[in-house]
């Protein structure tokens, strides 16, 4: 069992010596791997990139200076013909066609025909020439139409031969047209060269170069490397859009023909305008090569510092091993018990961390030794000591346990003293209780007694207000009564008026019949006077029919007005109750004032009593909690006396147990440490 767990132990050790760091390295190589190859890959592709945007910058310069050059030289070709030109005007008074093949010798020109309005050359340094009539397509009527007095024609090849030259046309003073030609052989091939299909294809001969084509303002390939593409309308293309349409770079990477291509678009700008674009597909394949080729290098070297590591590793380990084997088994003979064998000299000869971990092992066996003779001297005197402790802790808690009896007697006491004490305290606070709700009932009875004084008061005042408003009513009511008497003989005086006036209008009425019949006797000459006593006939018994009325209003009133004189005696007989009723309510007010003020002194005397009632009340329930906080604590003393001598009896016990656990444990040291060998 022993040599498995060995064997496990130490290929632990190797686990963690070999293995392990193995596995960290090979991951921290892999990871550097794979980190670098991304790197270089990321840096070979962006370099790529900058090639190709520098190549594109350059293919789209290059268009424009030969574009610029070859419009210099076209330019340059054309003012030469126009000087020849002006030569031949200059000299015109003298034409003829020895003149011009003079001309044409001494300034290095071809040709030189002057053509007749007609379109008829009539003069020319070539005699073939002369007599040639241009048809109206040709460039010399077109110039003559348009009413041009210049015009020059691109660089043509010749219809005859397959040398190419450049014409103009100049219109004299004369009405003739000059027509110069120069042989352009040079220029042409020079134009070939410089040409954007001449441009794409060089471009498209480098070797990573997949294809390049130039498409103008109108998304159309104007020259391509793949010449069957030329003419082809991009205007899908987003890159040709963006470049030839908006002026700007585009690049972008997809697969074209199944070779991934980094694409570069460059706008072309020829005298500051914005012609079109150079197209560049460049193959990414070299880089991906490189970056495989670099991958496959990476690798290899990380294989060969892994297997290097590898074999430091496995050679430190097997050193590391043996000297733990030899210290594993010093340590196990130490652990027997045997403290007499020592390391070799080679060993103690090491001067690494292994010779100082040798070097403590041995300071650790000496210290040992010494540990080993101290612990069997003090537990001979620790066993001695330990029986003589038993015995007296024993005593000890005999002595203790007698006391814990008559404290735990004591203890009952205080306790029952204070269950009493608190039922007492009980009792005080329901007495307290039952005054301050007398107290409350008397509180309330103060309140009740000023609202009662409040209302009898209010009562006063109402019946002093109605004993004078009872006042004014019998006043007024004498005053009504006068009134009525002196109404009731104003009546009489009128029915005397009224009975007078109605003997008046009687009398009157017997003197308007006497006059009636003295004017029937008068005749005619009485009856202005017999219609005068008529009238007057009629006021009399008007005058007594009115007394009649008054009359009956008269006995109308006398009788009301007795009426009312009986009903006020009546009112001034309830009138005079009224005011006896109320002088003697006033009177019995004043009985319930006197009664009401002397049940409030009563009450305030009653209040004082329940205030000295209550701080007596506070007073006492203060000393019976003061004699219940006394008892309790008392209790409690006696309490925590009781279980402090428990403690120290238990404590005397677990002495007691302890010394003899001690005793113990002294044999069972003497006899380990007589197991060592020392």
């Amino acid at each position: 069992m022993a040599n498995t767990k060995n064997k496990g132990r130490r290929y632990s050790i190797k686990l963690r010596l070999i293995v392990l760091p193995l596995i960290v390295i090979f991951i921290a190589i892999l990871g550097i791997g794979v980190r670098s190859s991304l790197l270089i890959k990321d840096s070979l592709l962006d370099q790529m990139r900058s090639d190709g945007l520098e190549l594109s910058h350059l293919a789209a310069a290059q268009l424009e200076t030969a574009t610029v050059s070859l419009e210099t030289v076209n330019t340059m070709i054309e003012n030469n013909i126009s000087a020849v030109a002006r030569n031949v005007i200059s000299n015109q008074d003298n034409m003829s066609n020895n003149t011009l093949t003079q001309l044409a010798e001494s300034l290095d020109v071809h040709e030189i025909n002057i053509f007749s309005q007609t379109g008829e050359i009539i003069y020319s340094n070539l005699n073939e020439n002369i007599g040639w009539i241009a048809d109206e397509s040709h460039a010399l009527h077109l110039m003559l139409r348009e009413g041009k007095v210049e015009l020059m024609e691109e660089i043509r090849e010749s219809t005859v031969s397959n040398d190419y030259y450049k014409y103009g046309y100049t219109v004299s003073p004369t009405g003739d047209v000059i027509q110069v030609g120069i042989l352009a052989n040079v220029i042409h091939d020079l134009s070939e060269s410089f040409s954007y299909q001449s441009t794409v294809e060089n471009l498209a001969k480098e070797e990573n170069i997949v294809f390049a084509l130039f498409a103008d303002k109108s998304l159309r390939a104007m020259a391509h490397s793949d010449r069957e593409r030329i003419g082809l309308d991009l205007s899908d293309d987003e890159g040709i859009q963006i470049a030839a349409g908006n002026g700007e770079v585009y690049t972008s990477e997809y697969t074209y023909l199944g070779i991934e291509v980094y694409e570069v678009l460059v706008p072309v700008w020829i005298n500051g305008e914005h012609v079109g674009a150079i197209n560049l597909g460049i193959s990414m394949d070299n880089v991906y090569a490189a970056v495989s080729k670099n991958t496959v290098q990476v690798g290899i070297l990380g294989l060969i510092s892994f297997l290097v590591i590898g074999s430091i590793l496995f050679v430190m380990s097997n050193y590391v091993i043996k000297i733990v084997n030899v210290v594993k088994e010093q340590l196990n003979v130490i652990a027997s018990g045997d403290l007499t064998t020592e390391f070799s000299q080679k060993h103690l000869n090491l001067k690494d961390e292994f010779g100082e971990m040798i070097g403590s092992i041995i300071d650790m066996q000496t210290s040992i030794k010494a540990m080993i003779e101290n612990i069997a001297t003090t537990s001979q005197q620790v066993a001695a000591s330990s029986q003589e402790l038993t015995a007296t802790s024993q005593q000890s808690a005999t002595a203790a346990d007698e006391v814990a009896k008559t404290i735990e007697e004591m203890a009952k006491g205080a306790n029952d003293q204070a269950r009493n004490t608190e039922q007492g305290v009980e009792h005080i606070n329901g007495l307290g209780q039952l005054i301050e709700e007398d107290q409350q009932h008397i509180t309330e009875l103060n309140k009740s007694n000023s609202e009662v004084t409040k209302l009898k008061d209010e009562g006063l005042e109402v019946l002093k207000d109605l004993v004078e408003k009872t006042n004014l009513s019998n006043k007024s009511s004498e005053e009504i009564h006068e009134t009525i008497v002196e109404t009731n003989k104003s009546a009489e005086k009128i029915e005397t008026a009224s009975d007078m006036i109605k003997s008046i209008a009687e009398q009157t009425n017997l003197l308007a019949l006497n006059a009636a019949i003295e004017a029937a006797r008068a005749g005619d000459a009485g009856k202005g006077f017999a219609v005068v006593a008529e009238e007057i006939r009629k006021l009399a018994e008007q005058s007594s029919k009115f007394t009649e009325d008054i009359g009956i209003v008269i006995q109308e009133l006398t009788s009301r007005t007795g009426k009312a004189v009986v009903i006020m005696q009546e009112v001034e007989k309830l009138g005079e109750s009224q005011t006896k009723s109320v002088e003697l309510t006033s009177d019995k007010f004043k009985g319930i004032n006197d009664a009401v003020e002397r049940m409030g002194g009563i009450t305030l005397e009653i209040t004082r009593s329940g205030k000295g009632m209550e701080s007596k009340k506070n007073e006492i329930i203060e000393i019976i909690e003061s004699l219940s906080a006394i008892a309790q604590e008392n209790a409690a003393g006696t309490e925590e006396a009781s279980a402090s001598v428990e403690e120290q009896t238990a404590s005397m016990i677990e002495i007691a147990n302890a010394s003899e656990s001690l005793a113990r444990l002294s044999e069972e040291m003497q006899e380990s440490t007589a197991k060592f060998k020392y």
